[in-house]
């Protein structure tokens, strides 16, 4: 009579086919012999996850498995049930579940249950699924506390078929516009580089009939639009190799959803169509295609500039073919980091509000400068986590050590602006401050009271960039006017305490900005070598810890210089301290 009472194939292990020995019950509601599932387990443990073998319902940690006493008894009681049929006393069992736990029941055996789940607040039958709150709720629920949630019923199987089609035309729709984004990309960076290429042609033809005295400027415009077109093909690129991965990642979505089908439980498909649906979903994709017509159209307009102006080609034409550049490509990384590339025919002639990096605020860019502008000085603290301060400017520096190289200038230290304990030597590029005083001639520009010495070379027009190493405990690197006050003893002949000079100061502790007497405090590590970047045609002076071959800007003043400015330097205490112009490759 128990032979004929329970069948062992009812409840037999689906990995050893055989009748379930020690019992035990996976989240997800397979039931498995403890020694199979933990073996399956430590085979596949290699892989980082550990998954039902049945249904692959993935488990992160490992789940800590123990013998199912109560499947035990059940299954016991099953077996030794003589006084029922054996067929009634299955379907009893079964039929107690819920529909969705009834039909895994004939495939995966799981405990019976005695009664159907309701709602803890209105005891009623949990029969619907709240897609916003990702919970079973009653017909109650529905109609109070969720009232307005997307809410569906967990045995609808036409609601399983609908959310399913739309999430899938949402990842079907994602794709097309990807591939139609990538398609308009590839045409934008052919039309690109035929553009550029041609300009680059006409540049070149245009040098040519000039005279060799802008030889030099020629191969600047070269080199920076051969630059910009790398710029360009590289983000070009980049974007297309991140909406491949998207796509990618939305194939992979799609199978995803296509396993779904053997999912029976309604909880898990419901969540798992949420989880999918609610994943990082990019928008449709449109994107404005930006051209190369600012850059040709503004550059083509500067070299006519030259045409009538050779005298003040170096001050006034160069840099406007930089600044046009520039300024371009600084909307069109902006555009990038957005997802969005911009197109706009009339940066070249109209005022934009750009955004620089994380480490500056807004600033107005605009191809003409105002005096107006000029005459305003703003100063405040960046981010404490970069480590440097920020002033607020019109044209921003160069944001690369490579791109300030090709501004490169070694300037000589003045022997006749040397303080009496200063010595100069390495073909006057190294200061050495000294115990004793040398005999230095009485001048008219050498410093009496500070410890301060300047260079030979007046800085005007086009940019320069130069570097400087220093030893000892603290350092002042700074500009200043030729008409500032030596032979005083206050602070008109102090560096960067009057309005004649700016100076960069390391107090031993932390770096400050002068000018006028007023400091301005900074963040940011110690810097034994600094680069220093001054255009005075647009009044701006910029300060950079330099390490490693890289650049990174300490602070920057924008202002309006009267006139040419000299590189200067004070020493502090400390005898032996030196100061060292570097010799820049």
């Amino acid at each position: 009579m128990a032979s004929s009472a329970w069948a062992p194939e009812t409840f037999a292990c689906p990995i050893c086919l055989e009748t379930l020995k020690d019992p035990t019950t996976l989240p997800c509601g397979h039931s498995y012999c403890l020694s199979c599932v933990q073996n399956h387990w430590d085979h596949t443990a290699s892989a980082g996850f550990y998954e039902c073998p049945q249904c692959r319902q993935r488990f992160d940690p490992r789940p800590v498995l123990a013998r199912s006493n109560v499947l035990m008894e059940a299954m016991e009681k099953l077996r030794l049930g003589g006084h029922e049929s054996p067929d009634s006393s299955l379907n009893q069992s079964f039929t107690s579940l819920p529909p969705s736990d009834a039909s895994q029941g004939a495939l995966y055996p799981t405990l019976p249950s005695s009664s159907p789940r309701l709602c803890q607040l209105h005891q009623q039958l949990l029969e619907l699924y709240c897609c916003d709150e990702k919970e079973d709720i009653c017909e109650e629920c529905s109609l109070h506390e969720h009232k307005g949630h997307q809410v569906v019923r967990a045995d609808d199987d036409k609601e399983r078929v609908r959310v399913q089609q739309e999430l899938n035309t949402k990842i079907q729709k994602s794709i097309a516009d990807r591939e139609r984004i990538i398609g308009s990309l590839l045409q934008v960076s052919q039309t690109h580089k035929s553009s550029i290429q041609k300009l680059m042609t006409d540049s070149q033809r245009f040098f040519t009939d000039v005279s060799k005295s802008i030889e030099l400027s020629c191969s600047q415009v070269l080199e920076l639009l051969q630059a910009h077109d790398n710029s360009t093909s590289s983000r070009i690129d980049e974007q297309s190799y991140r909406l491949q991965q998207e796509i990618s990642q939305l194939h992979i979505k799609q199978e995803e959803l296509r396993r779904l089908d053997a999912i029976h439980d309604p909880a898990i498909f419901f969540n798992s169509i949420v989880a999918l649906d609610s994943s990082e979903q990019a928008d449709s994709g449109t994107m404005k295609i930006w051209t190369p017509d600012p850059v040709i159209s503004g550059v083509n307009s500067a070299l006519e500039v030259y045409r009538h102006g050779l005298d003040d080609l170096t001050k006034t034409s160069l840099a406007s073919i930089f600044r046009v550049v520039n300024d371009v490509a600084a909307v069109a990384q902006t555009a990038t980091d957005g997802d969005v590339i911009t197109r706009n025919s009339q940066l070249s002639s109209q005022n934009t509000e750009i955004k620089s990096d994380s480490t500056r605020p807004k600033v107005r860019a605009s191809s003409t400068l105002s005096q107006e502008h000029h005459k305003k000085q703003n100063c405040s603290s960046a981010n404490a986590a970069e480590g440097s301060a920020v002033c607020c400017v019109l044209n921003p520096a160069p944001k690369t050590r490579a791109e300030m190289l090709k501004f490169r200038i070694e300037p000589k230290l003045d022997p006749n602006s040397a303080y009496r304990q200063i010595r100069l030597s390495d073909a006057s590029r190294k200061a050495t401050l000294c115990a004793e005083n040398h005999i230095y001639p009485e001048r008219p520009e050498r410093f009496m009271y500070w410890r301060q010495v300047m260079c030979v070379e007046p800085l005007a027009g086009s940019p320069y960039y130069w570097e400087v190493e220093w030893t000892g405990q603290r350092v002042t690197v700074g500009v200043a006017y030729r008409d500032m006050v030596r032979s005083a003893a206050d602070d008109s002949a102090r560096l960067g305490h009057n309005t004649q000079s700016w100076s960069l100061y390391w107090s031993g502790k932390a770096f400050s900005m002068w000018h006028a007497g007023k400091e301005t405090a900074l963040t940011g590590p110690k810097a034994r070598r600094i680069g220093v970047y001054v255009d005075q045609q647009e009044g701006l002076l910029a300060f950079y810890r330099v390490s490693h071959n890289r650049a990174q800007e300490i602070c920057s003043v924008h202002t309006h210089f009267d006139g040419p400015l000299f590189p200067s330097f004070r020493f502090w205490s400390g005898v032996g301290s030196t100061i060292t112009i570097c010799e820049l490759e």
